[in-house]
């Protein structure tokens, strides 16, 4: 059996003592040289040193555990929210759990209460849709839990709890004028569902934007595509036989499906229909990297959520108020980027 290094050999090997070595290691206050420091470091690592993580667990009172819950795992959006979020927390020495609710509120409600037995440090939480449009059953849920919450991405109407997300009104704003500066005045819109906050804000910024500029958004060019590939596919003829010169997608997969049927009747985008959609994700999954779309900077979003909850773990026993995250809460808005590649042209 391989012999498993311990803080006690990296003290004999650097001929200091147990303690001295925990504190170096844990980054503690000590008045040992700056090179002794670096000495019992290189050692470790070339020990392979590995923390015993329980141990830690119970000295510091920390899982070092993180949880991100999800409404839709397959949801190129929110794999590659996921993905950041991973890379930042682990930089950080936290490991992070990530689960899926199905868009589902009953197993939200469920999984809540999974992650409060497991002794996360901290959640990330993209609500379900249900919850994002009557939340009180989910603040009922948050209030019981014991560690920060993060309301991330999709965030609810009522200033409750701790969020980070983009600004999904200029979002739809920065599409608007995009299409609007090439000439477009028959935009068509490919949405989610409306009901729910982030869509209906790049909606609201979308339209906006036109009836401001003397073109208002024609009802019957406002067309559902539930988020997903086969939604824009569908909602493609009609946008096409109603003779749009242009469309803004409110996500990315809708967008390509949008093109796949608009090139399956003998169109090509964007000489006969500019596109553009939301999210910026085509690229890195390997499809359509022509696509103009608005970039929501999910790095920028991930660091976001990152610090915050880092800062309610610090500060968790200082703070006179239980659950600052709920009584005193700070929300952040990310300011998406227009990103214009090769679907949009002018008239």
């Amino acid at each position: 059996m391989n012999h498993k290094t311990t803080l006690k050999d990296i003290a004999k090997a650097c001929g200091v003592s147990v303690t001295a070595v925990s504190l170096v290691l844990n980054n503690r206050p000590t008045r040992m040289s700056q090179g002794k420091r670096e000495l019992i470091v290189e050692t470790a690592k070339r020990l392979r040193y590995v923390p015993n993580q329980a141990a830690r667990s119970l000295a510091t009172n920390k899982s070092m555990l993180l949880a991100l819950l999800i409404p839709d795992i397959e949801n190129m959006f929110f794999a590659s929210l996921a993905k950041a979020l991973e890379d930042t927390t682990s930089g950080n020495g936290y490991s992070l759990l990530i689960a899926n609710s199905d868009d589902s509120a009953h197993v939200e409600h469920q999984l809540l209460h999974q992650f409060a037995s497991r002794g996360v440090d901290g959640l990330f939480l993209i609500p379900s849709r249900e919850s994002v449009n009557n939340s009180k059953a989910l603040k009922k849920d948050v209030s019981t839990l014991d560690f920060p919450v993060i309301l991330t991405d999709r965030l609810v109407s009522e200033d409750w709890c701790d969020a980070v997300g983009s600004d999904n009104f200029i979002g739809g704003q920065l599409a608007a004028q995009a299409l609007l500066s090439k000439g477009h005045k028959r935009i068509a819109c490919i949405s989610g569902d409306t009901r729910t906050g982030n869509m209906n804000k790049r909606v609201a910024g979308f339209s906006s934007t036109l009836e401001k500029a003397g073109f208002p958004l024609d009802p019957n060019l406002n067309c559902s595509g539930n988020y997903r590939f086969d939604g824009g596919y569908r909602a493609a003829d009609h946008v096409i036989d109603a003779h749009a010169t242009a469309v803004f997608c409110t996500n990315d997969l809708m967008a390509l499906g949008f093109i796949q049927r608009l090139e399956e009747r003998g169109l090509s985008c964007p000489q006969d229909c500019s596109v553009i959609g939301y999210d910026n994700i085509s690229e890195q999954f390997g499809f359509n990297h022509r696509l103009s779309t608005l970039d929501q900077n999910i790095d920028a979003m991930a660091r976001a959520c990152s610090e915050l909850v880092y800062s309610r773990i610090r500060d968790m026993g200082t703070q006179p108020a239980r659950n600052p995250w709920i009584t005193e809460p700070k929300q952040q808005f990310i300011r998406p980027k227009l990103v214009n590649r090769a679907t949009i042209s002018a008239l």
